[in-house]
């Protein structure tokens, strides 16, 4: 991705702008919800660190229901957030869907609506169904290390082209993709040709011939056939310039199919009246889907002018044309139609689906048809013991493809880790499960409903608890933190100070930033993770932002206390530390680093010893995942001057401080190299 291609994109959005108000002259939700188009929008704390699947339209969603499905029922405790770039697609994912997900709009690829998207939202993976590729998106996610996986990929030989001549301004999009599940041999060797690693791919085969037509809608769609007792053809995903084809054909069918219904679905809403208009004018008698719920028996044309329903029109027809194959689009997936037993015709123009309608025309499974003249005539000609046979030949044809929703699923699970249980039973809280209170736009409470049932902004202060003898110590550092007692729960609440020269005048504002990237926010945030992770860290229980008067914002953090933890700058100050223990030590930093977690201020404060000998991590403040470089050995040296500074002012005080250089030190990095070593 290139600055050209940045340049573009920022420029474009004014542009896109103007597109979507464009197309709303037919369809008003297009010029709706245009801060999500720009990456603003409201993301609850609750959407963060899940999974995030585009489907760019209809299609791509349909064929990956039963994906999406699988996906919500194995990862309960992470929220999902589905995306796409029509309102008809949004609206028929909420059918779909119902409240498992929260939908949004894709961003425009620009630089920085990207980026808002991607930092409101954290997402773990990036799920993209079929060839929906965004140079800024997968840069950024990259750059965050995020995986991003390709599902149901198809790329035409002109798509190919496409990519190629324009490489040079995208960039290598190809090489920022974690794995590509492609439908054919033929798209993965295309996308290696641009620039797909060869272990970065696989053939997984196509979503849609996992496609099932519920019982229902097949025993709906036959009692429609019944009612009618006539010759039934739907034309499926049609385009402007094809609608009168068919509405021609239509009308030459019914000189030698007097009584034939053709149902016309247009693909795309916007253009539902249109369509309605051109079947009105062939004189014929026309209804519309969403004005008549019970079809007419002496009704010639059908317009399909509702979302949802294309399945059942094809479970009642007897043939089915599959648009958007008669003018130069590229056709349509002819799959759904099989699925439902209805024989299928198509133009010729199915560059999209190349390989598909080969192998179909290869078992003689698809009618071809140049014009009305050509399409009337296959319709006449139908026969329904050879529609059926065509049928049966398609599924034995792609009978050993089937399974493609689960290996995707598999291979989602490889990036995926389904998150567990924490030892001794502590159940698995995630974001998705963390409660809120707003008490404003600049006042917010994140807490854990396992300590509390709620929360005030009053209970984040220390004064409270000691009016409620729940104090049972302090820690002192740069400030006091307070160990309360609530309840079963020991919790250390901390608020956030200011250090250095800066701390002398101004104790505890921050500069401003959003309320989730805040310094409680993130550190809770962490901790979860870290939590889920197996790591050595303490629990979050609650944090706390409080915008300031005039400037800054203020920020308080609760954790729950490590049962008989000790920190071993306290530990050392009272007596030696044994070699086990050292070495315990160097494994639970080790464990850190191998997470690829960073801890911004790691000395001999915020290592602790339990009394069980467990080795634990505290106090994340500015600390977060980080990409391989030397910063693990800066962790290191950055520990050892702790030890070395304790044990200096110990010296100058004679006080006790049991810490040997030569014989402790290199038991932790000694044990810490080997862990890492051991992988």
């Amino acid at each position: 991705m290139t600055a050209l291609y940045r340049g573009i994109m920022t420029l474009a959005v004014p542009l896109a702008r103007g597109y979507f108000w464009w197309r709303g002259r037919k369809a008003s939700a297009y010029r709706e919800r245009w801060s999500e188009r720009v990456g603003r929008g409201d993301y609850p704390p609750q959407s963060r660190d899940g999974i995030l699947i585009h489907c760019v339209s209809v299609g791509e969603t349909v064929a990956a229901r039963a994906l999406i499905e699988q996906v919500i029922a194995t990862y309960p405790s992470l929220p999902i957030t589905l995306t796409s770039m029509t309102p008809t697609a949004d609206n028929l994912a909420r059918k779909m869907f119902g409240d498992k997900v929260m939908y949004r709009y894709l961003p425009v690829d620009q630089n920085h609506a990207v980026k808002r998207f991607i930092d409101a939202l954290q997402p773990r993976a990036i799920l993209i169904l079929e060839t929906e590729l965004w140079p800024n998106l997968l840069a950024y996610a990259q750059h965050r290390d995020i995986p991003v996986i390709l599902l149901n990929a198809r790329l035409s030989e002109r798509s190919a082209r496409g990519y190629q001549r324009w490489g040079k301004l995208i960039g290598p999009v190809w090489q920022r993709l974690s794995f590509v599940a492609t439908q054919d041999q033929a798209t993965l060797e295309r996308m290696q040709a641009l620039g797909l690693a060869k272990n970065a791919g696989a053939v997984l085969g196509n979503l849609k011939l996992d496609a099932q037509v519920p019982d229902l809608i097949q025993q709906q769609g036959l009692n429609l056939r019944q009612q009618q007792n006539r010759f039934i053809w739907v034309a499926a995903s049609t385009h402007a310039g094809e609608d009168e084809l068919i509405l021609a054909a239509h009308k030459q069918l019914l000189q030698q199919r007097p009584g034939s219904l053709l149902i016309i679905v247009p693909r795309h809403p916007e253009r539902f009246e249109a369509v309605y208009e051109l079947a009105q004018a062939t004189q014929l008698r026309v209804q519309r889907r969403s004005q008549h719920e019970q079809l007419d028996t002496d009704t010639d044309i059908l317009v399909g002018d509702t979302m949802g329903e294309l399945l059942l029109w094809y479970a009642a027809a007897d043939v089915a044309f599959i648009g958007g194959s008669l003018i130069e689009r590229g056709g349509h997936n002819p799959l759904e139609a099989i699925a439902a037993n209805t024989a299928v015709l198509s133009g010729p123009h199915v560059f999209n689906f190349e390989t598909l309608y080969q192998r179909l025309d290869a078992v003689q499974s698809v009618s071809w048809v140049t014009d009305a003249d050509t399409l009337s005539q296959a319709l006449g000609r139908f026969e329904p013991t050879q529609a059926q046979q065509s049928v049966q030949r398609a599924r034995e044809e792609f009978a050993q493809d089937y399974g493609a929703t689960q290996r995707m699923f598999e291979l989602v699970q490889n990036y995926l880790p389904v998150p567990k249980n924490e030892p001794h039973n502590v159940p698995l809280r995630t974001m998705k499960m963390i409660k809120t209170t707003e008490l404003s736009t600049s006042h917010q409470i994140w807490f854990d409903s396992d300590f509390f049932s709620e929360l005030s902004a009053e209970q984040f202060k220390p004064e409270y608890w000691q009016q409620h003898d729940a104090v049972v110590g302090a820690a002192t550092g740069r400030a006091k933190a307070f160990f309360i007692q609530h309840g079963p729960h020991q919790i250390l609440l901390r608020h956030y100070y200011r250090g250095g020269l800066v701390g002398k005048f101004n104790t505890d504002r921050f500069k401003r930033e959003p309320i989730v990237h805040s310094r409680a926010m993130a550190e809770f945030a962490l901790l979860l993770k870290l939590r889920e992770l197996e790591l050595p860290v303490p629990r979050p229980v609650a944090a706390h932002f409080e915008a300031a008067p005039v400037w800054g914002y203020r920020a308080d953090i609760m954790v729950e206390v490590i049962p008989g933890a000790v920190d071993i700058f306290k530990r050392l100050s009272e007596a030696k530390i044994e070699a086990p223990e050292w070495q315990k030590l160097g494994i639970a930093i080790a464990e850190l680093h191998k997470a690829g977690v960073y801890h911004s201020d790691l000395n001999c404060h915020n290592l602790m010893l339990d009394q069980a000998g467990k080795a634990w991590i505290v106090d994340f403040d500015k600390c977060g995942f980080k990409a391989e470089g030397d910063w693990r050995e800066k962790n290191l040296e950055r520990l050892l001057r702790s030890f070395r500074k304790e044990n200096e002012k110990a010296s100058a005080k004679a006080l006790t401080f049991a810490w040997d250089e030569e014989c402790d030190w290199p038991l932790l990095v000694e044990a810490y190299r080997s862990h890492i070593k051991a992988g």
